[in-house]
């Protein structure tokens, strides 16, 4: 089985002990599927939307994305809404692909393609986009950075940052410390 590993930082903003993010990772024999999530605002309410997104993955994580994201749009209706993104790895057909709604942040460093998916503007569970589902090559060692924005939108994946912290926890650390906001929660999910 293809294993991916991951780095992640998860935090409630300053004072609070609930967030309203919340990630999934489902690791299968072919493929890994990565969910980044977050509710509006934050608190009790941002943190039940978050999560009815990620039981709704869960179910549903076999289908294509758009359909996935199609059918959490569905569950958090009644709900506070939520912001998401999701990543699925085939290692066998050697390609990723991403799709994304809200200001859901994903950047890429790969040895070999460019890679620079996009989320659509909107709101899951209130305004759900015309969903684009972005596919890449894949390449063994490609490093994704997945992040809501408890993470400052001053970040960006440099050389230095990544190469000098080559393991994926060690980065995620760094992200959240150097860019993360005390005023939201904060999530910060590397996968190599």
């Amino acid at each position: 089985m293809n294993r991916m590993r991951f780095g992640i930082v998860y935090r409630p903003k300053s004072g609070h002990n609930i967030s309203g993010d919340a990630y999934l990772i489902k690791e299968g024999e072919k493929t890994t599927l990565v969910c980044l999530v977050d509710g509006l605002g934050s608190g009790k309410a941002a943190a039940e939307a978050a999560q009815a997104a990620i039981r709704c993955v869960e179910v549903s994580s076999t289908l294509p994305l758009s359909d996935i994201m199609a059918k959490c749009h569905q569950a958090l209706r009644g709900t506070r809404g939520a912001v998401m993104a999701l990543l699925r790895v085939s290692f066998a057909e050697s390609t990723i692909t991403f799709v994304g709604v809200g200001n859901i942040g994903i950047h890429v460093r790969s040895t070999t393609n460019s890679i620079k998916p996009i989320s659509k503007n909107g709101i899951v569970g209130y305004r759900l986009p015309r969903l684009q589902e972005f596919t890449y090559p894949y390449t063994p060692g490609d490093l994704f950075v997945l992040h809501t924005d408890g993470i400052s939108s001053r970040f960006i994946l440099n050389d230095g940052l990544w190469k000098e912290a080559q393991d994926v926890q060690t980065l995620a650390d760094e992200i959240a410390r150097n860019f993360g906001k005390d005023n939201d929660d904060t999530t910060a999910l590397v996968a190599r």
